[in-house]
């Protein structure tokens, strides 16, 4: 057994393990899409049907009322065939992309969506990982199925903060082309932090300029498309869904953050958020520290991503691949300053932050409401667990290089 670690070293960097994965997503999609032409089927609606709903919307002209939660909260629950709650907050940058979704059957629509995003994802990781690809997919595997499973869209933006960090690290942000993916973030702005603050901080004004002007130029096509009123509405969804989540509306045991772990354990939300707040501010000190320290871009933009998901008390466990981009930038120095038993612990802590929260509350919870503080945020200990090691680990590390492995 004294070639275990060897063995388990061997299986994260083996490619036959990648396609297993990957091969296992396809049957995945394969299954909804089977399944997604029956509405009402599972008395529930994916992320998917709120994207397909908001695209005929625009079809139909009544794009602002996607933003009035009545208005989609009776237009999901004919599709789940049973009441649903699903708001619509995301900016119009995101209803321009998801505007074509209607044009085909929502199965075709969703194979194409999931398929593509998917593909650009695993495309961007495997350059940034290199031959430890195996090794993150398989860390952040609960929450690929869960994106594949929902139709949800973090894969696109976990694509695109990969892509900006892969430009970067060529050196090709000398017209400040990494500003260009990190710009069009703007479709979920506050996942962009922690890149836009790694910008800030190693003076990349090039990248900031680009990608300044990127939010510029889709804030106008969006006016243009659906008419300056989308901006009232976007904004009034936007507080309604602040609210929704201050009376804790959403499901807490799904989220990753600190402030649904607090509030899941019964504090008040002031007191949460206030917390999230602390926390948010620590995420971007860990970018100034790294930046300090004189470590390689490559590790300063891992701890980047990696505060990206720290930044925002509405973070869930499908927002996860983004911890996948993280672990792809740090998985070499994971393995070499790591030890034996921090690297379980911290797999372990990852499969309880990118899936833990859903297959729990699946097991346990039916139906519309239930009581926030009933149950603890599970994926948010994990994420504490897995920030916490992953910081450890990265303590070891030497600036400017990695000279030689710490044990």
């Amino acid at each position: 057994m004294s070639d275990l670690p060897s063995r388990i070293r061997a299986l994260l960097r083996d490619p036959v393990m990648s396609w297993a994965l990957l091969i296992a997503l396809a049957v995945l999609i394969a299954d909804v899409a089977v399944r997604i032409p029956y509405p009402g089927a599972n008395g529930a609606v994916i992320d998917f049907d709120a994207f397909y709903l908001v695209s005929q919307m625009i079809r139909e002209g009544i794009l602002p009322y996607a933003y009035d939660t009545a208005v989609m909260i009776d237009r999901e629950s004919v599709v789940a065939g049973s009441p649903t709650f699903m708001p619509w907050s995301y900016p119009p940058q995101f209803d321009l992309l998801i505007a074509p979704l209607s044009f085909v059957p929502r199965w075709l629509s969703y194979v194409l969506f999931t398929g593509l995003t998917l593909t650009a994802y695993v495309a961007v990781l495997r350059r940034l990982a290199g031959p430890w690809l195996p090794g993150v997919l398989m860390a952040i595997f609960p929450a690929l199925i869960l994106v594949t499973r929902l139709g949800q869209s973090s894969l696109l933006i976990a694509a695109l903060i990969g892509l900006s960090c892969l430009i970067w690290l060529r050196g090709n942000d000398g017209r400040g082309a990494a500003g260009l993916p990190l710009g069009l973030l703007i479709m979920k702005p506050h996942l962009g932090l922690g890149i836009g603050a790694a910008a800030v901080l190693e003076r990349r004004g090039r990248i900031l300029v680009l990608a300044a002007t990127t939010v510029a130029i889709t804030s106008a096509l969006a006016t243009l498309a659906f008419g300056p009123e989308i901006w009232a509405a976007f904004l009034a969804g936007s507080e309604a869904a602040q609210a929704n989540m201050a009376k804790g509306l959403y499901p807490l045991l799904r989220m990753t953050s600190v402030y649904a772990l607090l509030y899941s354990l019964g504090l008040p939300a002031r007191i949460a958020l206030a917390a999230q707040v602390a926390v948010a501010v620590a995420a971007l000190a860990s970018i100034h520290l790294a930046q300090r320290r004189r470590w390689p871009v490559r590790r300063v933009l891992g701890v980047a991503t990696l505060a990206t998901v720290a930044i925002s008390p509405y973070t869930y466990d499908y927002d996860m691949p983004i911890l996948g981009v993280a672990l792809a930038l740090l998985m070499q120095d994971l393995m070499d300053f790591g030890h034996r038993a921090e690297r379980v612990a911290l797999f372990a802590a990852l499969w309880l932050c990118t899936g833990g929260g859903f297959f729990i509350g699946n097991a346990l919870f039916s139906g519309l409401v239930y009581d926030a503080h009933s149950w603890v945020a599970f994926g948010g200990i994990g994420f504490l667990i897995s920030a916490g090691l992953i910081g450890r680990i990265l303590w070891r590390c030497p600036a400017g290089g990695r000279p030689t492995s710490a044990r």
